[in-house]
């Protein structure tokens, strides 16, 4: 049996279906990270997450939610018949549905990312997954209402899932807080004038050992790490707006344009300008 796979695009909101027989060959081997949010849902086989330099397994059943601009890789392992549902959100789908007592973007900012579910919320999640497919694919008035109603119950139920009781919190095999709070920090604040020695100011530890420690924890420099993150923003920028490249590079913090340029060549392989006419042809 051949792998299977099935994706549809509204705008920058994106579901795909995958699932492949046998041991997976799907590997993402590199760091990398979204501005959008990541909803990935594992329905058979097992994923292995590096997130900021935190190991998770991901099994059978179980949810794993991602905040916007978290540096992270995949890799399979050998448990087989791999099938997953993935979705790309953007802010703007939900960030409209804030209320006194929900917001559904705190979802993807619990402590522990990874969610095992009960199997009834498994059969309700499933299912409202399979009809946003549906909505996006076909596209009858009021699609767009639908899938973010859809959206909202499914986040609304892991919400109510994790303050519940019966919620167990995923372990990683290891963690470090402090460099939790500052790869958070980063993305609050990628857009400012930042620097190794700024950033270990702020959080009160020498440059010395906050450049070891993250390197240690994320597998990158904290420069490399601020340049993913601000990178994957100029993409969008670039995609969606016309500011000049000049604009963009200060409002993504750098000092000069040829930085900007050379660090954007680096990542994507085109300069700014070239990547801009290529996405919008």
């Amino acid at each position: 049996m051949n792998t299977f796979k099935r994706e549809v695009t509204v705008g920058d909101f994106r579901i795909s279906h995958v699932k492949e027989p046998g041991i997976s060959l799907v590997q993402m081997p590199n760091f990398h990270a979204h501005p959008t949010y990541e909803f990935f849902y594992l329905i058979n086989g097992e994923r292995i997450y590096y997130i900021n330099g935190t190991e998770y397994c991901v099994k059978r059943g179980d949810l794993l939610l991602l905040d916007r601009n978290v540096i992270h890789k995949t890799i399979s392992t050998l448990v087989p018949d791999y099938e997953r549902i993935l979705l790309q959100i953007p802010q703007s789908l939900i960030n409209s549905f804030r209320y006194h007592d929900f917001n559904p973007e705190d979802c993807f900012r619990f402590t522990a990312p990874v969610f095992s579910l009960p199997k009834k919320d498994q059969t309700v999640i499933e299912s409202a997954l399979f009809a946003i497919f549906d909505e996006a694919e076909h596209k009858h008035a009021g699609y767009l209402a639908a899938i973010q109603t859809l959206l909202i119950q499914i986040l609304i139920r892991v919400h109510r899932y994790a303050q519940s009781a019966d919620h167990v919190v995923v372990q990683s095999s290891h963690v470090n807080n402090k460099i939790a709070d500052i790869v958070y920090y980063i993305g609050q604040n990628y857009m400012k004038p930042l620097s190794l020695n700024q950033i270990a100011r702020e959080f009160h530890i020498s440059s010395a050992h906050l450049a070891r420690t993250f390197k240690k924890v994320t597998g990158l420099t904290l420069i490399e790490y601020l340049n993913i993150v601000r990178v994957n923003e100029a993409r969008q920028m670039l995609r969606r707006n016309d500011q000049s490249i000049s604009e963009i590079a200060l409002a993504l913090g750098y000092g000069s344009i040829t930085h900007f340029e050379r660090v954007f060549k680096k990542a994507s392989g085109y300069t700014p300008s070239t990547y801009r006419k290529l996405t919008r042809q």
